[in-house]
């Protein structure tokens, strides 16, 4: 073989490693970038949820949101009603009965097929409580505050201890129309095969359990197994996956909407 022959096969040779060694080169690129992109996508992620989690939770009910945060969400499903909330002396709501009981007409339709969904399963669902006036919430409070004056408690810590589990007129879920309560509101419906199903399966029709175990220092309520409150499939969702209290919520959708108007 004479000598140029030989220089051309190895220029020919040499091309060809180096197209390769390219080759690799952007295929180890690509790997990196790809890899890196996932991690991003990985923290953006964890820190959304983080977010989601730690941010909104409030040490005390007094430091819950205010209304302007349920109004900043732009959405009647989330009109946040608490001890430090009261209700709009505006706010007006058009109810319709489903089993004796009267609630906000746009849930009845979710609500009914909550009921049906169960009692296809052989969980009977009862409706015990609905929308109530001011009037019959201001009378309940009253009634739970005698009581505890009759126990022997001054005026003020009767009244402090019943707004653990009745609200005052004004500060309650049920002047909404959007709150309901179940099964005859008692401890024990905590035991029953019917609170374990709507664990499983109220947000699939838009509702939460209101005062969950463990959430009593940011609701201001007690754990109260039988109320449940209507704020839509989507926001129902979102509040399991992230096992978030509708205050809390609040909080992590104005904060949400404050991330976007920064990015914007």
């Amino acid at each position: 073989m004479n000598t140029s022959r030989l220089k051309i096969i190895k220029k020919i040779l040499f091309l060809f490693l180096s197209t390769i060694g390219i080759a690799c080169l952007l295929l180890s690129s690509i790997a990196a970038l790809s890899w890196a992109l996932g991690i991003r996508q990985e923290a953006e992620q964890n820190a959304e949820r983080e977010t989601a989690v730690q941010a909104p939770v409030q040490s005390s009910p007094s430091s819950a949101v205010s209304s302007q945060s349920s109004d900043e969400a732009g959405d009647w499903q989330l009109i946040l009603v608490n001890g430090q909330t009261k209700i709009s002396d505006s706010f007006g709501v058009e109810l319709e009965t489903i089993q004796s009981v009267q609630v906000d007409e746009r849930i009845i339709s979710d609500l009914q097929a909550m009921i049906e969904a169960a009692e296809a399963e052989g969980v009977t669902l009862t409706l015990s409580s609905g929308y109530r006036c001011k009037e019959r919430q201001a009378m309940l409070f009253e009634n739970a505050a005698q009581e505890n004056r009759s126990l022997g408690m001054n005026p003020v810590m009767a009244e402090e201890v019943a707004e653990q589990s009745v609200a005052r007129a004004g500060h309650s879920e049920h002047e909404t129309g959007l709150a309901v309560d179940l099964n005859g509101v008692q401890e024990t419906f905590a035991d029953t095969e019917a609170y374990r199903w709507l664990q499983r399966h109220a947000y699939e029709y838009g509702f939460v359990l209101r005062y969950p175990e463990g959430k009593e220092e940011i609701t201001g309520i007690r754990f109260e197994p039988w109320h449940f409150r209507y704020v839509g499939k989507e926001h129902a969702r979102k509040m399991r996956l992230l096992n978030l209290c509708l205050e809390e919520y609040i909080s992590y959708c104005s904060l949400q909407k404050q991330h976007i108007r920064i990015l914007e």
